[in-house]
């Protein structure tokens, strides 16, 4: 599959959604949908795709089980058939998925699944926004792409994908604050971080502190959104969070709290003591069809470690090769 073909697709089925359902949804951070920060889910729910227009007269539905949506389309220049394939995502969370001022839907999300089909010339991917997990879950759609991490409660209703990226939170400071520099700085001065109770986050930090009683960190359990956090900062309620660092531009502008916070880097070492294996993967329906689609996606993931693609995306959209580690493409998570 060509990807302009890809990209005409795609802007049929998006003629199908309003933009504004397209932006519901953001606010969300790694504990949602990458295992980290204690925010709210990160698929949007407000608004249903309408369905698929489809690209054919000739398009039909296979007959199934309750686990997937997959089409055949018959090929005008072949003899072969075509499965197509719904994708969903949850709305606009940039960089990992948004629309563009063209109304295309992009981001490192989308265009690294882009990339998995065009290299799978059996199946056309088409995308609609929608609640991503509930979508997968009742079958609507066959595929969520949507920044989501590992958790077990989901590994009990989806197969996990390789994973394709990952993730790096950082320091959410004020912009006149020095920048930290460890987790026993952020002891040292005092500070107090807002999470929510059970959260990775959380649980990393009563680790820190059970294992340094001379440098603990004061936490303040609350569940807050982004909004409600980021101005608790500003306010000096508390005085710093470890956030999802690629999402931090889009969420100040969408408070207006442009200029007031920053986000400054954490080391690899405190990264990996709090967020292990912080990688985010594709969601499948947990039945027949989503096991033979997975096996397809892994192969070409795999393909794309090997070959550099994943490096190459990744570092478009964040100025620095976030794909996961090569061991992470051996074995499937779930």
């Amino acid at each position: 599959m060509k990807r302009e073909k890809w990209k005409n697709i795609f802007l049929v089925t998006l003629s199908a959604v309003t933009v504004g359902a397209a932006l519901a949804g953001c606010g969300n951070t790694a504990d949602s949908t990458t295992g980290n920060a204690s925010a709210a889910e990160s698929a949007g729910t407000a608004g249903n795709a309408a369905e698929s227009n489809g690209t054919s007269d000739n398009t039909t539905e296979t007959a199934g089980t309750s686990g997937g949506t997959a089409e055949k389309v018959g090929a005008s220049d072949s003899s072969a058939e075509v499965t197509v394939i719904k994708g969903v995502t949850g709305g606009s969370l940039a960089p990992y998925f948004y629309v563009d001022e063209n109304n295309n839907l992009t981001g490192v999300d989308i265009e690294i699944a882009q990339e998995v089909f065009d290299r799978l010339p059996q199946y056309e991917l088409q995308i609609e926004i929608a609640d991503a997990l509930q979508g997968v879950l009742s079958g609507q759609y066959d595929i969520a792409i949507n920044n989501y991490g590992y958790t077990e409660e989901r590994a009990e209703s989806y197969y996990f994908s390789y994973p394709y990226k990952t993730t790096y939170n950082e320091y959410i400071q004020r912009v006149d604050d020095e920048p930290l520099t460890s987790l026993q700085d952020i002891a040292d001065r005092g500070y107090k971080i807002e999470l929510g109770a059970g959260s990775l986050t959380a649980n990393a930090l009563e680790e820190w502190n059970a294992e340094n009683p001379e440098h603990t960190i004061e936490i303040i359990y609350a569940e807050t959104d982004f909004q409600v956090k980021f101005q608790h900062i500003i306010d000096g309620v508390t005085d710093v969070a470890i956030d999802d660092g690629p999402i931090l531009d889009t969420l100040l502008g969408k408070f207006g709290l442009e200029g007031q916070l920053v986000g400054n880097d954490i080391d690899p070492d405190t990264e990996d003591f709090l967020f292990p294996k912080n990688n985010t993967y594709f969601l499948f329906g947990k039945n027949e069809e989503g096991a033979a689609l997975r096996e397809d996606v892994n192969r070409v993931l795999k393909e794309m470690k090997e070959d550099g693609t994943l490096a190459e995306i990744t570092e478009k959209y964040f100025g620095k090769d976030t794909s996961p580690k090569a061991e992470y493409f051996e074995e499937t998570i779930n």
